[in-house]
C-alpha cells in the first residue's frame, strides 16, 4: 500500500509562502527567541525558503526556474540544516529555547514533505463540479426546504433508549 500524499503543488506553495512569511515576521517573538542568534537563523531560513519558492515551477511560482522535485529536495536539505544548526554552532548549550524551535520547524517541514505529492498533483481531489453546483444553490432554500438533519422528537426518543 502506498502512503497517501494529499498535498498538491498549489497547497505546498500556499504553505511555503505562509510559513516563510511567519518565520520572517512573528515566529521568533512567538517562540520567545526575539533578538537572539536563533531568531536570526530562523528568519534567514524563512527568507531563503520564500525566495526559492518564487522561482519554483509550480502554480504559485513567479519565475518557474526550479523544477518542483528540486524544490522538494531543497526543502529536505533546508529542514535537516535547520535542525542541525543549533547543535553545530553550540547554541543548544544555552537552553531549550535555542534549539527546540529549529527542531520543531524541521519536523514540520519533514512531515509536509511526507504529505506532498512529488508529481504536484496530490492524491485526493474533490468533485469540483459537485462543489460548484452546491455553491450555486440558495442557502435559505437549502435550510428550509432541504433534508432535515434532526427530526422532531428525536431527542426524546434518544433519551428514552
Amino acid at each position: 500500500m502506498r502512503f497517501p500524499r494529499p498535498i498538491d503543488a498549489t497547497m505546498h506553495g500556499v504553505t511555503d509562502y505562509s510559513v516563510g512569511t511567519l518565520l520572517m515576521t512573528a515566529f521568533p517573538k512567538l517562540a520567545g527567541i526575539e533578538g537572539t542568534r536563533s531568531a536570526r537563523q530562523i528568519r534567514l531560513a524563512g527568507a531563503t525558503h520564500a525566495a526559492y519558492s518564487t522561482v519554483t515551477d509550480y502554480p504559485l511560482g513567479a519565475v518557474k526556474a526550479i523544477p518542483y522535485k528540486v524544490h522538494l529536495g531543497l526543502d529536505l536539505a533546508g529542514a535537516l540544516a535547520l535542525a542541525a544548526t543549533p547543535f553545530v554552532t553550540g547554541q543548544y548549550k544555552r537552553g531549550r529555547r535555542q534549539w527546540v524551535p529549529h527542531v520543531g520547524l524541521a519536523l514540520f517541514e519533514l512531515q509536509s514533505l511526507l504529505l506532498s505529492d512529488p508529481t504536484g498533483k496530490g492524491d485526493f481531489h474533490g468533485d469540483v463540479d459537485a462543489i460548484r453546483e452546491a455553491n450555486e444553490l440558495d442557502p435559505h432554500q437549502r435550510i428550509h426546504e432541504g433534508p432535515t438533519a434532526v427530526k422532531p422528537g428525536s431527542a426524546k426518543a434518544a433519551a428514552a433508549a
